[in-house]
């Protein structure tokens, strides 16, 4: 895993704790649900990037 990808792996921690902790402080869970779409969307393209490059060499 180089740089760039952990990077984005201790962002996406990051802004999902944030969004449950707002989520247990205001009892509106929609705050994380929404959030998790997104984070899952960026962790697979960060992801799926490494894998293709890795595929074009064959």
């Amino acid at each position: 895993m180089n740089n760039y990808q952990k990077r984005s792996v201790y962002i996406s921690i990051i802004v999902l704790a944030f969004f449950l902790a707002l989520s247990l402080i205001t009892h509106q869970w929609g705050f994380f649900l929404w959030s998790l779409l997104p984070v899952f969307i960026v962790l697979m393209t960060v992801f799926s990037s490494k894998i293709n490059k890795g595929s074009g060499n064959n």
